[in-house]
């Protein structure tokens, strides 16, 4: 039972990883611009079909890979720049509403040009798995775990530490004042975007390497909202730290739990499946930190003068 645990906490904390970076992008944008961006979704489900298809194109796995990357970068800049800059007086609430026709509006694109079924996803990690002290992980989540880290730590890095990444801070911090001393904050929100899009982007292609390419990566965007607030809706840190345990939480509901509830139910009762309980985890978490600390883990309680 031990070394089962184990074997899900490493499954667990290697999706985690990948949530952390997907949700990195939504804090990222909502602290430049403010706005919850319900596409996120769509640039993960984008992605990971960008890469396949450059993969069917002939080029090398990890090409394909970083192409699909810049062009992800390239799409969040053109959704910015082309839809959402000319809404920036608009309502926060018909912001959102667009950010959520642009999912719609990938989903469909995606569905008419590879249409509705779950396709092979091209092997972009060798086959195999590594034993540490008897417990064995595939090398895909090995590879999905260090990647996905090392691009968050990564991100986290340059947004702390470069010049560019100042900037972005006083964007988010007081846009006003940015422009005040020479900012052109206009261009960090564009900038904001597609970093967002290429860390999706890249997010959905792991996570097509470890569970298949389908339309459903889409869905992955809702499974990042929980994660940010449990984090801290302007926290990048806490979105790295609430992704990690998150997927936790997820597999040793699925391994543990599920099995559990199954058993006590046709013991019982008539029931004989317990639905899909690590669905269920990312929302009832939600819950629970809305009425316990509705700032998140890492974030503030925010102050107004009176």
């Amino acid at each position: 039972m031990l070394m089962f645990t184990l074997q899900l906490l490493v499954a667990g904390i290697a999706t985690g990883s990948v949530y952390a970076l997907i949700a990195l992008g939504i804090v990222l944008i909502y602290k430049c611009s403010g706005v919850v961006n319900f596409a996120q979704g769509a640039f993960v489900m984008l992605g990971a079909y960008l890469t396949y298809g450059l993969v069917k194109l002939g080029l090398p796995a990890y090409v394909a890979l970083l192409g699909a990357m810049i062009l992800m970068a390239g799409c969040g800049m053109a959704s910015e720049r082309l839809v959402l800059r000319p809404m920036m007086k608009a309502p926060l609430v018909a912001v959102m509403t667009v950010t959520l026709g642009m999912l719609i509006l990938m989903k469909a694109v995606c569905l008419a040009i590879w249409g509705p079924d779950q396709l092979a996803f091209p092997r972009l990690f060798p086959d195999g798995a590594v034993d540490v002290f008897g417990i064995f992980v595939t090398y895909n989540y090995l590879a999905a775990f260090v990647l996905s880290i090392c691009l968050s730590v990564g991100f986290l890095a340059f947004y702390q530490l470069t010049p560019i990444g100042l900037m972005q801070r006083c964007t988010a911090d007081n846009p006003r004042a940015a422009l005040a001393i020479g900012i052109h904050t206009s261009n960090q929100i564009s900038l904001a975007w597609s970093m967002s899009a290429a860390l999706a982007g890249i997010g959905g292609a792991l996570l097509a390497s470890l569970n298949g390419l389908s339309l459903g990566l889409a869905d992955i965007g809702l499974v990042a909202f929980p994660v940010i607030v449990l984090g801290g809706l302007t926290s990048l840190t806490g979105a790295l730290v609430a992704g990690l345990l998150l997927g936790v939480l997820q597999a040793l509901t699925d391994g543990l739990l599920t099995p559990v509830a199954e058993q006590f139910l046709r013991t019982y009762t008539s029931i004989y499946s317990a639905g899909a309980l690590q669905q269920v985890v990312p929302y009832a978490l939600l819950v629970v930190v809305l009425l316990v600390r509705p700032e998140g883990i890492f974030g503030q309680r925010g102050t107004e003068r009176l």
